[in-house]
């Protein structure tokens, strides 16, 4: 069923029954009411497309989860601490302001040319991609093509002028993870391992580069045998503990989020050895779970959901007014003691 149909149904033009679906004044009251029931009657719905060629507003973002991941097993936003809640912000969010919210997954390169066919085709008004590759060239083309696109977790680059055509929402990596690595230090340990992220996302370049700043500042000299790539995942802090723990026993760990803590702390207790007691764990998110687990888990928070809030309502406004815009915001991080760490005497 489509336009021409309800048109033959109707006895009337297709472009009569466009300005019923779009609403024109121009239309006899009486062909409005019977076009309007034929339409209700078959469960027609116009192509969105279509109605945005003619005028009429979309009220669909999209939100695009980028997670390519191998070890994902096919259930990336269900099972994540981190994406799952950041989806239910962006949903409930723009909800409120009368959008709905196209969510799709890019697992694989080649994803992106579905991303940008959305854009193309106006399915979408605009789009928040969270997870993706510090500057990520697919994105940035969307954006040059005159899009409206949020961005979470992206640096700024003051000399490209892409970054001065969309909004961008971070939390404060830095600062969060050079206070973390600080508060280690403070409690008398020299030997702090770092299970870096993903390195090519910029959380994990500034919660690595941090923590090296942190350990140069206090004197400490920064070891490669210190270091370990994780990969953001449970799995990848189990296995880059399981690798610090062949070379030595560090004092503490300082894990480039709380997924990967929380796989670090397994591996401890594998090798027989206890948290505090034996090293102490810092991990960053703070995920619900880490001040349930045992011990509870010493984090650096940022505020997650403020952050898919302000991505979601800044950009349904820049849609609704339709205004040029760019916007960069860097949300403030605290420091969540609890049992995970413990003083060197």
């Amino acid at each position: 069923m489509n336009s021409i149909d309800i048109a033959k149904i109707a006895g009337v033009s297709r472009s009569t029954v466009s300005r019923v679906i779009n609403n024109y004044s121009n239309v006899p009251e009486e062909t409005r009411i019977r076009i309007q029931k034929i339409i209700k009657d078959n469960n027609y719905v116009p192509h969105a497309s279509a109605r945005m060629l003619a005028g009429v507003k979309n009220r669909v973002i999209g939100l695009f989860i980028i997670d390519m991941k191998v070890d994902s097993g096919g259930k990336q936003v269900t099972s994540s601490s981190y994406f799952s809640p950041f989806t239910g912000s962006v949903i409930d969010n723009a909800s409120k302001m009368g959008y709905t919210v196209l969510v799709s997954i890019v697992s694989k390169q080649k994803d992106f040319k579905k991303v940008k066919e959305t854009f193309y085709n106006k399915t979408i008004s605009g789009g928040i991609f969270i997870g993706e590759k510090n500057n990520e060239v697919e994105i940035k083309e969307i954006i040059q093509s005159g899009y409206r696109v949020a961005l979470l977790d992206q640096s700024v680059k003051s000399d490209e002028e892409v970054y001065k055509k969309c909004i961008i929402v971070n939390a404060d990596n830095f600062h969060g993870a050079y206070k973390a690595t600080n508060y280690l230090i403070g409690l008398g340990h020299t030997k702090i391992a770092h299970i870096v992220g993903i390195s090519e996302n910029l959380s994990g370049m500034e919660r690595f580069n941090a923590y090296k700043k942190a350990l140069t500042d206090a004197g400490i000299s920064v070891k490669n045998s210190l270091i370990a790539k994780g990969d953001f995942t449970i799995t990848g802090g189990y296995n880059a503990t399981n690798k610090l723990l062949q070379k030595g026993i560090p004092t503490a760990i300082f894990c480039g989020n709380d997924k990967m803590a929380i796989g670090a702390m397994q591996a401890i207790q594998e090798a027989n050895l206890k948290v505090p007691d034996d090293i102490s764990i810092v991990g960053f998110d703070d995920i619900e779970v880490a001040m349930y687990i045992n011990p509870s888990l010493t984090t650096v928070r940022m505020t997650l959901l403020e952050m898919a809030a302000i991505a979601t309502n800044t950009l349904i406004t820049s849609i609704e007014n339709n205004s040029n815009f760019s916007a960069n915001y860097t949300l403030p991080i605290d420091l969540i003691e609890r049992n995970s760490c413990k003083t060197l005497k």
